[in-house]
């Protein structure tokens, strides 16, 4: 499975251009809101394609090519980059160009087929929601532990990786949208769903999947580096799971969520 890495400064944007992905075939796929967060990671985390958007604040889809291409660690990554209307042009010393590059407002079905066309594959058809035989959870050599939250829920999936001192990415597909939770040696640093951050979006992951009852997970180990960056919950894991499990008691879903639209 080709590993894809998506930098989008916009948490909405992002989280619709993971979706497309999934839906696409590609569910190896690491979303990031900064250009610096992602050369943490490109070392020991290397993808087979980088997909960046040229107005990144930190370090812009430009620079990030540059720097890519005159890595030798990096040789082979392909680079697809994104620019927007009003973006800034291409520098004249630009050092490094992509594989490709899309200009425009386009349809996230164009991003999609562009990254299909590069990786060499057809892009598959959406993945059914529906589960009529749900596989038990199961280690899967590179990524870790995968399986259907019909067999093992939410609550039960971060205990175990929190128990396993593991550090990577949780990565939740639910029929409403994707989430990610970021741990560290077990425990959770960052959250990330519709656009929420932090402690809320773990809630609002939670309450989704509790209420939804359906969908996947999968468990990307990764360095511990590469999660430090990024750190926007400071209770342990016990006290979200008491919040999130007195809101859902409550009835207050509808609260927690309002916030995506």
């Amino acid at each position: 499975m080709p590993r894809v890495i998506v930098i989008d400064p916009d948490r909405t944007g992002l989280a619709a251009m993971q979706a497309a992905l999934a839906q696409g075939g590609f569910s190896d796929v690491l979303a990031l809101t900064s250009g610096s967060f992602a050369l943490t990671m490109l070392e020991r985390n290397r993808p087979d394609l980088i997909v960046s958007r040229v107005g990144v604040p930190d370090i812009d889809g430009y620079e990030l090519c540059s720097i890519v291409r005159k890595d030798p660690l990096m040789t082979g990554v392909l680079f697809l980059l994104l620019v927007s209307p009003g973006d800034e042009a291409a520098p004249t010393m630009l050092e490094g160009k992509p594989d490709q590059t899309l200009a425009g407002d386009l349809p996230l079905t164009a991003i999609v087929s562009e990254v299909a066309n590069l990786l060499g594959r057809a892009a598959q058809p959406p993945v059914a929601t529906s589960e009529p035989t749900a596989p038990a959870p199961q280690p899967d050599g590179a990524h870790g532990l995968r399986g259907s939250l019909a067999v093992m829920e939410l609550p039960d999936i971060t205990q175990a990786i929190a128990l396993g001192g593991k550090t990577g990415q949780l990565v939740v597909t639910l029929p409403s949208g994707r989430g990610a939770v970021f741990f560290d040696r077990g425990r959770v640093v960052h959250a990330e769903f519709f656009g929420l951050i932090g402690e809320t979006a773990f809630a609002a992951l939670l309450i989704a999947a509790h209420g939804e009852a359906t969908g996947n997970f999968a468990f990307n180990p990764l360095e511990a580096t590469a999660v430090k960056a990024a750190k926007t919950i400071h209770r342990d894991l016990k006290q979200l799971l008491l919040s999130a499990a007195a809101e859902i008691d409550e009835g207050r879903a509808d609260a927690a969520v309002a916030p995506i639209s």
